[in-house]
């Protein structure tokens, strides 16, 4: 039997009058990715919003439907980077991009616009998001409404906006379903194996990883296997184990 778990981390506090985890503000400019950054900052922000885990991401869907709603022009600037020297593609706040986030890391070579600024003096690319609701010019596998639409030169329209977000001790938060007396087939990786005392501690440690798609205690090992996305194949009975299957991008 599945059991639907919503989990929050314990030390996390909701933001006063709006019953949200993420710090998240959507502010209008006119400027350019790097002065969205230093609004962002000038308003108490760390910089840029980062939709790093599934939660993240849905929740900047939900908060920017009406934005993106406008047309395929509409989008704000998001905090996650391409450095065109090294490659690298990451996060503002220092985290990973996942290979299933809904735009794909294939296409971000060629939907990044080159910026000449960065902290370090090199080359960067930044990238802005936008598009309607329901439609992606390269949509999810499932067909599903994607968060990207297309990321374009950033100085010929008139206004923009920018997400801003805090990143230090950004709350966690975890969505999924529950699979008692399961553990995962045709595991190819793990993210991590953590000795633990409850199947809720092993939600926990998926939780705190934006990369975890699934989690598997084992009760008779006092073991947590934290396992990314395309990791296993599959699910076989085990009196032994639980399986925590976290709820994906949509």
């Amino acid at each position: 039997m599945l059991a639907t778990i919503v989990f929050f981390l314990l030390s996390a506090v909701l933001l006063p009058g709006t019953g949200q985890l993420f710090d998240y503000r959507l502010t209008t400019t006119t400027k350019t990715f790097q002065a969205s950054e230093n609004l962002c900052k000038s308003h108490g922000y760390d910089g840029l919003a980062v939709a790093s885990s599934p939660e993240m991401y849905r929740y900047a869907l939900r908060i920017t439907e009406a934005l993106r709603a406008l047309g395929p022009d509409n989008g704000f600037y998001i905090g996650l980077r391409n450095d065109s020297e090294t490659h690298f593609v990451a996060w503002d706040d220092g985290s990973f991009l996942v290979e299933d986030i809904p735009f794909g890391t294939n296409a971000l070579d060629q939907d990044f616009t080159t910026r000449q600024s960065s902290q370090n003096g090199s080359p960067v690319q930044s990238q802005r998001i936008t598009g309607p609701v329901k439609t992606d010019h390269r949509p999810s596998q499932n067909g599903s409404p994607a968060l990207s639409k297309r990321i374009t030169g950033l100085e010929t329209a008139g206004v923009f906006h920018a997400g801003c977000a805090s990143y230090v001790n950004l709350p966690t938060e975890a969505h999924g379903v529950s699979k008692p007396g399961h553990q995962a087939v045709g595991v190819s990786s793990s993210l991590s194996l953590t000795k633990v005392f409850s199947y809720l501690e092993c939600v926990l440690l998926c939780g705190l990883d934006h990369r975890c798609r699934a989690a598997e205690f084992n009760s008779d090992l006092l073991t947590c296997m934290t396992l990314g996305p395309g990791s296993y194949s599959g699910f076989t009975a085990n009196v032994n184990s639980q399986m925590f299957v976290r709820n994906g991008f949509p």
